[in-house]
């Protein structure tokens, strides 16, 4: 008798987690589903080898990792609770620096928290060979305890141990002065030994400490920081710093690579901070008591761990251990010495060109004054213009400006006169630069500063002009009604480029635009109060345009709706992007009504 074919046994994952799809999870596909339900515990290659490997089944089937799961779908994953850690710790930028019985020196990338680290610090003891207890689920473990604070934006050496005795016996060696970090950072300024020289110390620390012991109140800045953060009125006494490098900035002037050896606390790196704060030489980045750096905004802060030493708990020794400064803080010191070194070669350039004194082009860049204010002349449009501090240095992009001028008086009748407006002159470049350009044009600039109408005359006057422009004092707001304005007659076209940059913009671009005058570049509103201005007075009295006459605004990126919507009543008829694709100008024609 045949014997009876048995039944083909199916998969079977007896320990395995399951999974039973609800409706949100239907519809999914197999492995988007795995990756997100296993991302706290697994790193992408291992949730997809686990596929690979037949160690997933869904409905008790191997099915393919294209598989659209459905409602109440039964999802079965061979997964074991060690396999599991080792996973999640080959995704964590953490590295075991120094161990001993119950504790743990690690260190850690920039982008990890403190909750991470405490768990790796768990983690790494689970999953070493000589590890005898029972494996816990990856979320189950128990953390360890930092001694130092973790601060996520920065790489970090990190203390952690296994239990709260150990972390008592720690504290008390931070409280007594055993404990040493020490940490570097990159600083605003050029760090030299006076700043860290004895006696300017201690009357920083002295004058700390007063301020904090007197206000009973602690309602002063350093009252309130010093008790918030639990840190002792004459911490600044025990830190032993110095610069290691200075580096030349042509944004900032210069920028030194500190470090700095910090005793007496388990946050470091904020107190550093404080005191470098404190001292004029802020460490650059984006938190408190710190100085953002132009191009490394946004960042991070730029400081690092290099070194702890502590007594060891096991034995009666100490401990140190070291790294090596991160190149991402010996990179931005190379970068702005780059910067610097080309910045200074474009600058001689241009001195030359524009036949600078001997004594100009020996100019100090690290003191962040352009070299057009240096030489007091700049190249606009093929042409050389005096500058001043009371004048804008004269931008490329403001080029357009004139280019879309020139087109509108070229599309003109040739025997006509085209009078044109340059609404805000400044140097007068604008409009000298339109006249250089064309014939058949005259011109008048206006402007509210008298200094920088000065300058404009004498650009007037180099350029031998003084026939067919001339320049006037008024403002944004009563230009159409000034007489001397008034009397030259209808314009053909109003050139403009008024100040747009908003106080918050401004606020960061400081260091680049220190030098030029804020009447010039910052408007209220956003950067919109120019333009709102200049709107309601032609609004209130056109007697300045011609009838079928332009305005044509300079804008700031991104600003084109805000303008448009200002003068939402009038025609927009162009718009001109600059020679790196930006929306730069913005041309207008006024709503002309028929008459009976």
């Amino acid at each position: 008798m045949p014997t009876a074919v048995q039944p083909k046994a199916e998969p079977q994952l007896p320990t395995a987690k399951r999974f039973t799809i609800s409706a949100d999870q239907a519809g999914q596909k197999l492995r988007p589903f795995l990756i997100h339900t296993f991302h706290n515990v697994l790193v992408r290659a291992d949730t997809i080898a686990l596929l690979r490997q037949k160690r997933v089944l869904v409905n008790d089937q191997i099915v393919l990792d294209t598989h659209v799961l459905q409602l109440d779908d039964c999802v079965q994953v061979d997964i074991d609770a060690l396999h599991s850690i080792k996973s999640r710790l080959r995704g964590l930028q953490v590295e075991v620096k120094y161990t001993e019985p119950g504790l743990v020196v690690l260190s850690k990338a920039p982008g990890i928290n403190k909750r991470t680290v405490e768990w790796a610090a768990a983690a790494i003891e689970v999953a070493r060979d000589t590890y005898e207890g029972v494996v816990p689920e990856c979320d189950a473990l128990v953390p360890w305890i930092a001694v130092n604070e973790v601060e996520k934006g920065m790489g970090m050496l990190v203390i952690l141990v296994n239990s709260r005795e150990r972390h008592m016996d720690m504290l008390e060696h931070v409280d007594e002065g055993r404990v040493v970090f020490t940490i570097c950072a990159v600083c605003h300024g050029k760090v030299d030994d006076s700043v860290f020289a004895q006696t300017s110390m201690a009357d920083l620390a002295e004058q700390t400490r007063e301020l904090t012991v007197n206000d009973t109140s602690a309602s002063s800045d350093h009252g309130l920081w010093f008790k918030y953060n639990h840190l002792r009125p004459d911490i600044f006494s025990f830190i032993s710093a110095q610069a290691t490098s200075v580096t030349p900035s042509s944004t900032v002037g210069h920028l030194s690579l500190v470090q700095a050896s910090i005793l007496y606390t388990t946050s470091p790196s904020l107190v550093l901070r404080r005191f470098m704060f404190e001292l004029d030489h802020p460490i650059a980045g984006s938190q408190n008591h710190t100085r953002p750096l132009t191009n490394h905004k946004d960042k991070g802060t730029l400081q690092a761990f290099v070194s702890v030493e502590f007594p060891s708990l096991a034995a009666t020794s100490i401990v140190t251990v070291s790294e090596d400064v991160p190149p991402k803080l010996l990179n931005v010191c190379a970068r702005e010495a780059k910067f610097f070194d080309r910045r200074k070669e474009q600058a001689r350039v241009e001195m030359e060109k524009l036949s600078a004194s001997d004594s100009a082009l020996d100019f100090d860049l690290t003191k962040s004054v352009p070299a057009a204010y240096v030489s007091g002349r700049k190249e606009f449009c093929g042409f050389v213009f005096h500058v001043t501090t009371d004048t804008l240095i004269p931008r490329p992009s403001t080029e357009t400006l004139v280019d879309t001028t020139v087109e509108f008086v070229n599309k003109r009748n040739a025997c006509e006169t085209i009078k044109i407006m340059d609404l805000g002159t400044g140097s007068g470049c604008i409009l000298l630069s339109v006249l250089l350009r064309t014939t058949n044009t005259r011109g008048i600039g206006i402007d509210i500063s008298t200094p920088a109408l000065s300058v404009a005359h004498l650009n007037n006057n180099h350029h031998k002009l003084t026939h067919r422009a001339e320049f006037v004092h008024a403002s944004f707001e009563t230009f159409t009604v000034d007489p001397h304005v008034v009397s030259r007659g209808l314009f053909d076209f109003i050139a403009c480029n008024p100040p747009y940059v908003s106080s918050t913009r401004a606020s960061r671009m400081r260091a680049s635009i220190e030098n030029e005058p804020m009447l010039a570049l910052v408007a209220d509103n956003g950067g919109y109060q120019a333009y709102r201005d200049i709107h309601t007075a032609l609004a209130a009295d056109a007697r300045v345009l011609a009838r079928d006459g332009c305005i044509a605004f300079e804008i700031g990126k991104g600003m084109e709706n805000g303008v448009r919507s200002i003068f939402g009543d009038w025609v927009e008829v162009n718009a001109v992007r600059d020679t790196q694709g930006v929306l730069r100008v913005l041309v207008f024609q006024q709503v002309m009504h028929g008459t009976n």
